[in-house]
């Protein structure tokens, strides 16, 4: 970026940003659907340096990470100080390439290395703070892991949790008092915990045996402590099933000793894999003790069209996983003022075009997705869920839908089919 900016500005856009990343709400620290935003700052050293600021960028969006660079999102005439102000304020983290060349005072920083001097490798007002060091081009995908975790604030080793004395026959006493308030459901739990990514692994393993690639996955918390039994949590599963379209969520079959849901030390999990001749279906799901939840689901599409994405089935789905999740957790105890976290990720839609289950809802074709994958990252109120359904399904899968060379649908279609599933009609 120029250095010849309004100083006085700068500051004080860094001071609001301070404020915020200390003070401010979750929303206000991470953006609605929990999704980080960072501004990259940086010097114009040459134009092989701007290329690979362009591809560290470009590979943190892949990563998840809503990154502002000057090279998309400066236009001709823009004011550059003003660009510089919004993307330092509206930012979870600012990333500072600090080459040779780089001076800029700032705050919530990671400093980056790339092409410093041997003598400063960092301005001398950021001190003794750790850097990422980006140097070593060998090193480049490992760095990017270690600058992705710091943006999510995800890190590779989490703190164990506090047991009680082992010396006293008295706990000890929790650090909350009261009620719960409804904080983030990231405030305390991550949906990038580890216990999600052990049930990723052992579900995409399991899928790949009977040669599926594309699948939808949910995951979801809640910012209430729990500790549910195993019984518990099975009965709250069966309540919250919903029978209106194949399958449900969270299905609990008992006519078959192999599908039949299953206790382990930490909760339940239910695994119902099928390849009969050309019939393939797979479901995946387990229940936490805290609450927690994870479901990996084979397509729909996949036994009709397998080259497809049916739009209003992806509602249907979306629809019944919040509905679903919203259930569970009221059936588990936990209150209405309650932050929700959910996550949904579609993969296999390269190479699939976008269409309708319905006759009644025939669209054109734009062509087949380029892109494999589509996730987004809600936070809602359990006790507001109903209200915001329409709003919260929309903005799940209208990101995937953009995929599909911009196609877009009106709200009101949206309302109809979430509000027409929840009354138990297709159609």
């Amino acid at each position: 970026m120029s250095q010849k900016l309004d100083a006085e500005k700068i500051d004080a856009a860094l001071e609001r940003a301070a404020r915020k990343a200390l003070h401010g709400t979750r929303e206000e620290r991470s953006g609605r659907f929990m999704v980080p935003k960072a501004f990259i700052s940086y010097s114009h050293d040459s134009s092989a340096h701007k290329d690979w600021v362009l591809k560290l960028a470009s590979d943190l969006r892949a990563k998840g990470v809503d990154v502002v660079l000057d090279q998309w999102d400066l236009a001709a005439g823009q004011d550059v100080s003003m660009f510089m102000q919004r993307g330092i304020s509206e930012a979870d983290r600012v990333i500072m390439i600090c080459s040779s060349a780089y001076v800029i005072d700032a705050i919530k920083f990671i400093p980056v290395l790339r092409g410093a001097s041997r003598s400063r490798k960092t301005p001398s007002f950021l001190g003794p703070r750790l850097y990422i060091d980006f140097e070593n081009d060998s090193e480049y995908e490992l760095k990017l892991i270690d600058l992705a975790r710091q943006i999510h604030g995800a890190p590779a080793i989490s703190k164990p949790p506090l047991g009680p004395n082992p010396f006293s026959g008295t706990p000890i006493a929790s650090v909350v008092t009261g009620k719960p308030t409804a904080f983030s459901a990231t405030d305390n739990k991550s949906l990038n915990d580890a216990w999600f990514f052990q049930e990723q692994a052992r579900a995409q393993g399991l899928i790949a045996k009977i040669n599926l690639t594309g699948y939808m996955e949910l995951r979801a918390n809640a910012s209430y402590p729990l500790s549910k039994s195993q019984i518990e949590l099975l009965n709250a599963v069966k309540q919250s099933e919903i029978r209106t379209f194949g399958w449900p969520i969270g299905v609990t079959l008992e006519n078959r000793e192999e599908y039949r849901p299953r206790p382990y030390k930490d909760g339940i999990k239910a695994e119902i894999s099928i390849a009969e001749g050309d019939r393939k279906s797979f479901d995946y799901w387990a229940a936490r003790s805290n609450g927690d939840f994870y479901l990996l689901q084979s397509l729909f599409e996949d036994s009709r069209k397998p080259n497809q994405i049916f739009f209003d089935t992806r509602v249907v789905r979306v629809t019944e996983s919040l509905m679903f999740i919203e259930s569970l957790h009221r059936k588990l105890g936990v209150p209405l003022e309650a932050r929700v976290g959910i996550q949904i990720t579609h993969r296999g839609l390269k190479g699939r075009e976008l269409n309708s289950a319905s006759s009644n809802r025939h669209i054109f074709s734009r062509g087949a997705a380029e892109e494999n994958e589509s996730m987004s990252e809600i936070t809602t109120t359990l006790g507001t869920m109903s209200e915001t359904r329409v709003d919260d399904v929309r903005k799940i899968v209208e990101p995937m839908f953009m995929l599909f060379n911009f196609m877009e649908f009106n709200v009101a279609v949206y309302d109809d089919i979430v509000r027409n599933f929840e009354r138990g009609i297709i159609r």
